[in-house]
């Protein structure tokens, strides 16, 4: 009689104690191919984020660590020990999360009996939905019908970076009714300050420590110099092992390298459990838990695997994705993202400088319920761009702040977001008879221009990557001048560093410009204020039937005055083409 309940909650509940670690429920009742009960050998630092229960977890991962395998495993011994739940696993899109259903988490339940307990009924087993007992596990491929309508008791987002931002955003409304409310994170990083590296920023910020067996020095391997014994590397004139070409790799004896201590060099066991341990780096921290899973972490990948890896994508001329999925670090290079040492170098003073009323200026906004306004004019000398105001703006005095403006300025053009109040932007554009154009980004083209049924100009379109890529260039350049800036230094600073260039390695996909935290709002005001310089040569060009080159942009233009006089929408208008 005792055998057979124990066999019956055993089937239930799985071997082993009802308290025993998550990681040893999988490991006493998960097998992986040919039935070979499932193990941690070899990925020992896998325990410690399997046990973490924290409702707020972040875990940054490089490629080839085994974490998408057991989180798949947790996820589904949390709907199986407990009854009674709902989970949600989100992946990116609907193809990765159909691949992973199809090429492991159905294999996982088909081959494991204690996902299939005994039951009166078939449970439900689909692509989007899976049934364990009285629990149901949904995995969905961050779509907003499953964000909106799915309830749940925890939530697994693997691979965050390459997930929707807002679709993961509304998932957290799925735990408003639920005791537990776990949400669990894991990606491999893609830029500083954005997805898994900004959630893990919060965090305790945990480190997978290594102890020297010769010196008993504690340490982070990472890959550099200080840890990678390589004699080839040290004898070339790089900075960085990452500056290293796959050419001069090719002539290395890589299996020579191995991973030392940074104090006595000697070599590092780094597959020994006994001298590796997590440690927090603010320990004080409790309200976010993150783990940092680096190459190192496990003693399977060694300098001759990151080595050879970075050959490869040198070679596809890809190396953001090195960084990214064998690193594990986020990717900060100035072709990425706009650096703070170049916006600091072109700030000259934060006072509002005079601006003569016989000086052309373009005006740009940024529209939210606080709106960024900004102002420039172009150096009569050297065509680059002098910024003399930032301000912010309630929505509500937006009409009247324009207003005020060119009284005060000589603005000749400008331009504003389309979006999200079209209205207001057409009134705009009504009241200041074009010299303020909405923008709505769409297309491929630089800018187009786009009329109503009546042949009348009602906006322009235009490709935010291209002129993203301008301020970019300008900016890196060092080939603008940022004076009017007040009190707004560190915010003005944060906005233009806020996005980040994302580029495929298909050469046939176009980068794409992508948020952060979200603070950019001067950056694209700033945006639009140079996209109006093209606004000025189009309306010229258009006006005076000449030709010209759709790269070039309006230097000076003469006759252009304020508010009053003769506007630059006006049929006297003349310009002097500058150059971009």
């Amino acid at each position: 009689m005792f055998e057979e309940l124990y066999q019956t909650v055993k089937a239930r509940y799985g071997a082993g104690a009802s308290n025993q670690s998550m990681s040893d429920w999988i490991s006493n009742n998960t097998t992986i191919k040919r039935a070979t009960p499932f193990s941690f050998d070899k990925y020992e630092f896998q325990r410690a984020i399997i046990d973490d229960m924290h409702p707020d977890l972040s875990v940054i991962k490089c490629s080839q660590v085994g974490l998408t395998e057991v989180q798949l495993r947790k996820y589904l011994a949390m709907l199986t020990r407990q009854d009674n739940l709902s989970g949600i696993f989100t992946l990116p899109n609907e193809d990765m999360f159909k691949r992973v259903y199809k090429t492991r988490l159905k294999p996982m339940m088909d081959r494991d009996e204690i996902f299939n307990p005994p039951t009166d009924t078939k449970p439900i087993r689909s692509t989007g939905l899976v049934q364990i007992r009285d629990s149901f596990g949904y995995i969905t491929g961050c779509g907003e019908d499953d964000a909106t309508s799915i309830p749940a008791d925890f939530l697994f987002h693997d691979e965050l970076d390459l997930s929707p931002e807002d679709m993961i955003g509304l998932y957290q409304s799925r735990l408003q009714n639920s005791d537990m409310k776990i949400t669990q994170k894991f990606s491999t990083p893609t830029f500083k300050g954005f997805g898994i590296d900004k959630s893990y920023a919060l965090t305790d910020q945990r480190e997978y420590l290594a102890r020297c067996g010769s010196c008993n020095h504690w340490q982070i391997p990472v890959f550099n110099r200080r840890f990678v014994h390589c004699e080839e590397a040290d004898m070339l004139d790089v900075k960085d092992l990452t500056d290293i070409t796959a050419e001069q790799i090719a002539l290395m004896a890589l299996d020579e390298t191995y991973v030392k201590c940074e104090k006595c060099h000697a070599r590092l066991d780094l597959a020994n459990p006994e001298m590796r341990e997590w440690v927090a780096r603010h320990p004080g921290r409790t309200a976010f838990r993150g783990y940092y899973v680096r190459p190192f972490s496990a003693g399977r990948l060694n300098p001759a695997y990151v080595f050879g890896q970075l050959a490869k994508y040198r070679t596809q001329g890809f190396i953001r994705g090195f960084y990214n999925t064998v690193l594990g670090e986020p990717y900060n290079s100035a072709d990425a993202q706009i650096q703070r040492d170049d916006v600091e170098a072109c700030m000259k003073g934060g006072e509002i400088p005079n601006v003569g009323d016989d000086t052309p200026v373009f005006l740009g906004v940024d529209v939210g319920f606080q709106c960024h306004i900004t102002l420039s004019y172009d150096d009569p000398v050297t065509f680059e761009p002098v910024w003399v105001l930032f301000e912010t703006v309630p929505y509500a005095r937006l009409e009247t702040r324009i207003a005020e403006l060119r009284m005060v300025y000589n603005v000749v053009q400008g331009a504003i977001d389309r979006f999200p109040f079209t209205p207001t932007a057409d009134a705009i554009r009504q009241h200041t008879g074009g010299v303020i154009m909405p923008i709505q980004w769409r297309g491929v083209a630089g800018l187009a221009p786009v009329k109503d049924e009546l042949g009348e100009l009602t906006h322009y379109s235009a490709n935010p990557t291209l002129i993203f890529d301008r301020m970019q260039a300008v900016i890196g350049q060092r080939k603008m001048v940022i004076r009017g800036y007040t009190h707004l230094k560190e915010t003005l600073i944060t906005h233009v560093c806020d996005m980040v260039r994302d580029e495929k390695p298909d050469a046939n996909a176009e980068a794409v410009w992508k948020k952060t935290s979200g603070n950019d709002h001067f950056f694209h005001s700033m945006a639009f204020n140079m996209l109006s310089r093209r606004i000025c040569e189009h309306m010229y060009h258009t006006q005076s039937g000449s030709e010209g080159s759709s790269s070039t942009i309006v230097g000076t233009v003469v006759g252009a005055t304020t508010q009053g006089r003769p506007l630059l929408g006006s049929a006297a208008r003349s310009s002097r083409l500058g150059r971009e």
